[in-house]
């Protein structure tokens, strides 16, 4: 396994020992832990208890087809979306477009060369981080969008609540930004956006999570950070964006922010995103370039 491969689990379920037995080897070889199992029940019952990362299954079975496989996989949703590739004996078109139609990834037709099917593996898998990376990414600034990061902070919140612990969240908003748009132009606001996002995503530990709300806002959540300490991170941040902008397109911008603490102020998402807001409406009635902690005094 390369430094930059992702550790990869797969799951080969048939009785072809000729085949699965290459199949197998060539996955070892390239890194992937591989789990082995003669039918599709007994296949159903691994998934349950450790979920690989995608499945490799002959198409007939001894106590079911791969089509029926497959429907079971779709009806629950813990491993719905496991990537999955059938092999096949050379049945024909129809066999193949049948294989296709129940929603794998692949339809890999026997005998095969083990080598071509880790590589026709790799390729479904690659596909599939390239798929989710897009789905859970903004595609201009590279953070996590809206979804993503609400997801990651809610689940998040629920940890702290459970054991206890502190965090702050932040929110920025970009000063000015639409009379950037309208004097610059939005190619000038889109770097903006995305120079702010690169000196933030420079800024955060790697337990921090940070991503773009909407348009020029976007959320920092610090774990274990009380509010002081994320004070002195958004000031940090502040002082580089304002320097970067006026070095980059000599423009004279900053950001407004404001930090809410968790769980003293609030212990879910939108009781916090609400505080926050409120703290950032005043924060803009001050000024630019204003870091705001919001209080229930």
């Amino acid at each position: 396994m390369t430094p930059d491969r992702p550790d990869y689990s797969a799951l080969i379920v048939g009785d072809d020992t000729q085949t699965f037995m290459g199949v197998r080897e060539h996955l070892m070889r390239v890194g992937f832990r591989v789990r082995t199992v003669d039918n599709g029940w007994e296949a159903l019952k691994s998934v349950k208890n450790e979920p690989p990362d995608i499945v490799i299954a002959e198409f007939t079975m001894s106590d079911m087809d791969g089509c029926s496989l497959r429907e079971k996989f779709l009806l629950d949703p813990g491993v719905r979306e496991i990537p999955f590739i059938f092999l096949t004996q050379d049945g024909g078109a129809e066999k193949q477009i049948r294989a296709l139609r129940s929603g794998v990834d692949d339809c890999i037709v026997k005998p095969c060369d083990p080598v071509v099917v880790v590589a026709r593996v790799e390729a479904v898998l690659a596909r599939r981080r390239a798929y989710e990376e897009m789905v859970r990414v903004d595609p201009l600034t590279r953070m996590l969008n809206r979804p993503s990061v609400e997801r990651e902070i809610c689940d998040e919140l629920a940890r702290l609540v459970r054991y206890k612990r502190q965090a702050s969240l932040a929110l920025l908003d970009l000063d000015d930004f639409a009379a950037i748009n309208k004097e610059h132009g939005y190619p000038m606001g889109d770097l903006m956006l995305t120079c702010l996002g690169r000196i933030v995503m420079a800024n955060v530990r790697g337990a921090d999570i940070a991503g773009r709300l909407r348009s020029e806002e976007f959320v920092l959540y610090l774990p274990e950070t009380p509010r002081d300490g994320a004070r002195t991170l958004l000031s940090r941040i502040l002082e580089r964006f304002v320097a970067a902008a006026d070095a980059i397109a000599g423009i004279a911008t900053s950001f407004t922010t404001a930090i809410i603490e968790a769980p003293s102020d609030g212990q879910d998402w939108p009781e916090l995103y609400k505080h926050a807001n409120q703290a950032l409406r005043e924060a803009k009635s001050r000024g630019k370039g204003e870091i705001a902690v919001w209080t229930k005094e």
